[in-house]
């Protein structure tokens, strides 16, 4: 995640970073479509450039929401749910955050919460599936040598 206090030189322009933000998303949805382990790898990278987009954007403005609901649900899409929290805290904090995109971030949540219900239906049913997250959470912090589909 962007380290927002950090400066940082940027070299990449509004055009450049929407134009990798389209590649990446269509990268990862068709690592996403085969099944392939490294599609969360390239949703962070998705992630990368919506926050960088989102950085030299006012979020009133349409890129800039869209950046920011972006950022959070590529978040997600990588399986990265404390940084999808820690975007969706900075950006809803900002009043400037027209009222669509701030529906945008909590429906990709609760998108979310529906598709690990599908996949894990015993823990949604007895309320468990923040065992999920957490697993998720551990796994991504443990060294490996094979890519993870967590």
């Amino acid at each position: 995640m962007i380290d927002i206090d950090t400066p940082v030189i940027e070299t990449l322009t509004e055009d450049d970073l929407d134009t990798l933000v389209s590649i990446a998303i269509r990268r990862a949805e068709v690592l996403e479509d085969i099944g392939s382990p490294t599609s969360h790898e390239a949703w962070h990278e998705v992630m990368t450039y919506e926050e960088r987009l989102a950085a030299i954007t006012p979020a009133f403005e349409i890129t800039g929401g869209i950046a920011r609901a972006g950022a959070v649900r590529a978040a997600l899409a990588a399986g990265r749910r404390a940084d999808a929290e820690t975007l969706a805290s900075r950006y809803l904090s900002d009043d400037s955050l027209p009222a669509e995109r701030r529906v945008a971030i909590t429906v990709a949540f609760a998108e979310e919460e529906a598709r690990l219900a599908e996949i894990f239906p015993a823990l949604a049913k007895s309320g468990r599936l923040t065992e999920v997250q957490e697993w998720r959470v551990s796994v991504a912090n443990r060294p490996g040598v094979f890519p993870r589909a967590a």
